[in-house]
């Protein structure tokens, strides 16, 4: 069974699996990701370099839009993107080349948990909806 978004502008078919699929994931983002964040900030920052106030500002922020994108999957489809694209370019640019090192990696993200997490997304994220709603209605 498939659902039909916009279908005035002959919007591709999202399946529903895929719909709910984003909506656990949006889920597990606000609950996971948010107590985790807003415990950090509600601990205290005064110890905090301004660049890791602004890391765990910027990720307790995506998990309270999480929360919207827990009711519009659709709608808040491009926060699902970014957040495919800011783990992607984190784990090419700054764990791939400490692990080839055989540095310590940075242990700000779990790397197993990210790269699981990527690979999850790109099976849910409906691509075909993606390319007609944010390549060629542009």
């Amino acid at each position: 069974m498939a659902e039909m978004r916009g279908t005035e502008n002959k919007a591709p078919e999202v399946a529903l699996w895929r719909t709910w699929g984003l909506r656990l994931i949006f889920a597990a983002m606000a609950i996971i990701l948010g107590f985790k964040q807003w415990s950090y900030i509600f601990d205290g920052t005064a110890d905090w370099t301004s660049w890791r106030g602004l890391g765990h500002s910027m990720l307790a922020t995506l998990a309270l839009l999480a929360i919207a994108g827990v009711f519009h999957p659709l709608k808040l489809l491009p926060l699902m993107l970014y957040e495919m694209a800011w783990k992607t370019v984190w784990l090419l640019i700054i764990a791939l080349p400490a692990w080839l090192q055989t540095e310590p990696v940075p242990t700000i993200v779990n790397v197993p948990a990210s790269i699981i997490g990527i690979g999850v997304l790109s099976i849910l994220v409906p691509w075909r909806y993606v390319w007609w709603r944010y390549i060629l209605d542009l």
